[in-house]
């Protein structure tokens, strides 16, 4: 009996065995490799960074278009004042630009600046595009430079009245020890010896009315020029640059005044068909020294006749009808 039960549970076993032999062993998962960094090849190409741009700077003026020049010159008029010229070959706009950056005011074929003789150029432009510029003085008010004979004169102030007095200030250089600087002081001619830097200068008085060419010499020849405007009364006040535009239905006529010297209460007053109009000075920008524009404009129709332009008490002229 012992070994009919020792014979069974050895078949159990056997069989048990057997089963587990007959079943396939779990695969172990491969351990993933590490990703590989890329590298570019030798001939590939890299992308490359943005360069600054070595050329910033200041935008320079737009050059001249091909063909377009003009001619930039000084005149003079029965006033002893100086006005811009500008010749041009081609037809089209022309504006000018003073030396103070502002735009110079039309004055029939002529352009006028407050101050011609600051450093740097007077402008002209055809359509929009520079066709020439020209400089009233060299070196101007930009002071010398050493090395050779050069010179710049100041004024202070450079507008005055008839008598009053201004500063002349003059800035040199004379490469010679034994030099002879001359300038224009008020009705004479100031003289005195220079060599190396000089800064020299008076107070001179101006008696005579006009665009006054304040210029300094070294050895007999003309290193530099400033203006000095010399009115011939404290007040002033003139009409130019008559104008007329039909405005849909409406006749429009315009002319600019200047006026210099007047006080705030003063009054620019002129009449319009019919109606008075009154401008207290206070109210124009830069009120004692000013440029504005007046206009008259109807739909009845044209004016009949020149429109008088008074400042205060004193006549300034007259808004001139085009015919």
């Amino acid at each position: 009996m012992e070994n009919s039960a020792s014979l069974f549970l050895l078949s159990v076993a056997l069989l048990l065995y057997g089963c587990a032999q007959a079943q396939p062993q779990a695969q172990p998962q491969p351990i993933p490799s590490a990703p590989q960094a890329q590298f570019p090849s030798a001939n590939a190409t890299l992308p490359q960074e943005p360069q600054p741009n070595e050329t910033a700077g200041p935008s320079a003026l737009p050059p001249a278009a091909p063909g377009a020049a003009c001619s930039v010159q000084f005149q003079r008029d029965a006033s002893n004042i100086y006005y811009v010229a500008v010749g041009n070959a081609q037809a089209g706009t022309i504006a000018v630009s003073c030396p103070n950056g502002k735009d110079a005011q039309r004055q029939g074929e002529l352009y006028f600046c407050a101050q011609l003789d600051l450093a740097g150029p007077t402008i002209a432009y055809l359509n929009g595009v520079e066709c020439g510029r020209a400089e009233f003085s060299k070196p101007g008010a930009s002071g010398v430079s050493p090395g050779k004979q050069s010179c710049t004169v100041l004024l202070s102030p450079s507008r005055i009245v008839v008598g009053q007095t201004s500063t002349v200030t003059v800035k040199a250089y004379a490469p010679q020890e034994k030099s002879n600087l001359s300038y224009l002081c008020g009705d004479r001619e100031v003289s005195e010896r220079a060599g190396g830097m000089v800064d020299t200068g008076k107070i001179c008085q101006f008696n005579s009315p006009g665009t006054i060419e304040v210029y300094a010499k070294l050895n007999g020849e003309v290193c530099a020029i400033s203006l000095l405007t010399v009115f011939s009364s404290p007040k002033d006040c003139s009409v130019y640059g008559s104008a007329f535009a039909m405005d849909k239905d409406q006749y429009v006529y315009s002319a600019k005044v200047s006026a210099r010297g007047y006080s705030g209460t003063d009054e620019l007053r002129y009449s319009c068909y019919g109606i008075p109009h009154a401008i207290k000075a206070s109210t124009i920008p830069n009120t004692t020294d000013f440029v504005t524009t007046i206009e008259c404009r109807s739909a009845t129709g044209p004016l009949s006749k020149n429109v008088a332009v008074a400042m205060g008490n004193d006549a300034c002229g007259e808004m001139g009808i085009p015919r």
